[in-house]
C-alpha cells in the first residue's frame, strides 16, 4: 500500500475516531526543534524524512509546523504541516518518547542553530505560535520544550546557538 494512500486513510480514521474529544484537547507539550539545514520547505523535509524513516507508512513530515528562516519559507512564516491538519501524531522525538509523540506538538525552525543564530523574526515567531499553543490547549511551561532537554531525548537540537534563556522567558511573559 503506498504512503499517501496510509496517510488519507489515517487522517480519515482520525477523523472519525470514536473520541474526538479527547483527539483534539490530548496536547499536552511543545518541543521545539531546528532543521538542522540552512534552506527547508515542506517538499524538502518530507524527502528527508523518507529517507531517514523509508517504514513510516504516514507520507508526512514529522512536525506539526515549520518557521521559515527566509530560505525555502518566508522569514518567520509558520506552516501547518499534513500532522496538523489531519491531527496526526509527531515523530519528531525518538521512536522510545511514545507519550511525547502522541501528545506532543513539534515545532521545527529553518536552520542549523548549532553554527548560526536564529533570526529575531524567527524566533519570535516561534514565542507567538507557542504561546497560542499553549493557552488554545491549556499545555502548562513546563510542558514546552527543546527537543535535546526532553526526557529521554539525547540530542544537540535546536542547537547551542538557539536562545533558551530568551525563549523561555518570553514564553512565560504570555
Amino acid at each position: 500500500m503506498k504512503r499517501r494512500t496510509l496517510l488519507t486513510l489515517a487522517g480519515t480514521a482520525t477523523l472519525a475516531a470514536a473520541a474526538p474529544v479527547y483527539w483534539t484537547s490530548r496536547w499536552r507539550y511543545v518541543t521545539i526543534h531546528h532543521s538542522g539545514g540552512g534552506y527547508g520547505d515542506i517538499d524538502l523535509l518530507r524527502r528527508v524524512h523518507r529517507e531517514r524513516q523509508p517504514n513510516d507508512p504516514v507520507d508526512a513530515i514529522p512536525y506539526h509546523f515549520l518557521i521559515g528562516n527566509g530560505n525555502g519559507l518566508r522569514l518567520g512564516e509558520v506552516v501547518e504541516t499534513e500532522r496538523w491538519r489531519l491531527g496526526l501524531w509527531g515523530a519528531h522525538v525518538s521512536a522510545g518518547n511514545t507519550d511525547r509523540n502522541l501528545r506532543g506538538i513539534g515545532i521545527c525552525l529553518i536552520g542549523n542553530f548549532q553554527t548560526g543564530e536564529v533570526p529575531d523574526i524567527q524566533l519570535d515567531a516561534a514565542v507567538t505560535l507557542t504561546r497560542d499553543l499553549m493557552r488554545r490547549y491549556r499545555i502548562p511551561g513546563d510542558g514546552v520544550n527543546l527537543h535535546g532537554h526532553t526526557p529521554g531525548e539525547s540530542t544537540l537540537c535546536p542547537g547551542r546557538n538557539f536562545p533558551r534563556h530568551r525563549f523561555f522567558q518570553a514564553v512565560r511573559n504570555a
